[in-house]
Formats: structure tokens, sequence, C-alpha cells
């Protein structure tokens, strides 16, 4: 397997980033589902600084990806398929980009407005830069929550597509 990708494949960096940041997406998904239904306490703030913590990680790897993706070819372009699945593929690649990214941005306005130090993985706090500004910060929470509910329909379609290009290959008919 090539680093970069080639005409017809993915490389390994851009196999191991998307894998990466899937694994990181799972992770933050299951433990903000931990901490949604919880009142406030100090077990809800340990988990919600810990999905912020794999949420700026995350954010990395997908700046990574998006870096990652510019300086390379992109195989979708090669495969022998119809137009309009390239265009759909490419496409929707794009979408859950704009929206995983804008995601993140959000999530960092929410710590933001939310007043309080950002903790990073325990190993360092950044201080507030603002104070708190309740009404602001509900509003870039339910952004948050509303963009959450986003993710998963593309993320449906991105994965019933690539199963089947697996099983019905990349043929045009």
């Amino acid at each position: 397997m090539h680093i970069k990708n080639t005409q017809t494949q993915y490389g390994l960096v851009a196999r191991m980033l998307h894998w990466t940041s899937v694994t990181l997406l799972l992770t933050i998904v299951v433990i903000a589902s931990q901490f949604q239904d919880m009142l406030a306490s100090p077990a809800r703030w340990k988990l919600i600084a810990l999905h912020s913590s794999v949420g700026l990680v995350f954010f990395v790897i997908m700046l990574a990806r998006l870096t990652w993706r510019k300086v390379n070819h992109n195989p979708i372009k090669s495969y022998s398929i119809k137009n309009w699945q390239k265009l759909a593929a490419i496409s929707l690649h794009r979408c859950i980009y704009i929206v995983l990214i804008a995601q993140c941005i959000v999530g960092i306005v929410t710590l933001i407005t939310g007043g309080e130090p950002i903790h990073v993985f325990n190993l360092l706090e950044i201080k507030p830069l603002i104070e708190k500004n309740t009404s602001i910060n509900n509003f870039v929470l339910n952004i948050h929550f509303f963009i959450s509910i986003m993710i998963y329909p593309l993320l449906t379609i991105h994965i019933s597509a690539a199963i089947y290009h697996q099983i019905f290959g990349l043929i045009d008919d």
C-alpha cells in the first residue's frame, strides 16, 4: 500500500486519518450519550471535559484529513462509476467535512461562552477567555445539538454507499 493516494486507491495516511477520525467520533458520541441526561454533578463535568478533549483531538484530525485531501489525488474521480455517483460521492464527502468541522467549531464556541476553564485531558487547563454568557451559551449548545442530529443521516448514507460499492463493485453498467 502506498503512503499517498494513487489514482484508484486511498493511501495509508488517508486510511489512517479516516479510521482514526471514525474511532474518535464514535468515542465522542458514546461519551455524549452518557452525560446527556445526567444532572449537573462532578461526574457529568468530567464526562463533558472528556467529550471536549476528544472533540479537540477530533478537530485536529479532521483538519489534517482536509489538508491531506487537498494535496492528494481523489481516487473517486477515477472510479468506473456513473458521473452522478461520482458527483454524489464527492458532494457527500464535502457535506460530511463541513458538518463535522462546523460541529467542532460550534463545540469550541460552546466551551468559550461557558465561562469555565477548558480542561484538555487533565493535562492542560485553559483559563476562561470571557465571562459566561448564558443566553449565547444556550443558543450555541442548541446549535451543537442540532448539528449532531445532522451527522447521523450523512454518515448512514456514506456507510450505505461504501457497503454497496464493496458488494457490487465500482464498475459502471
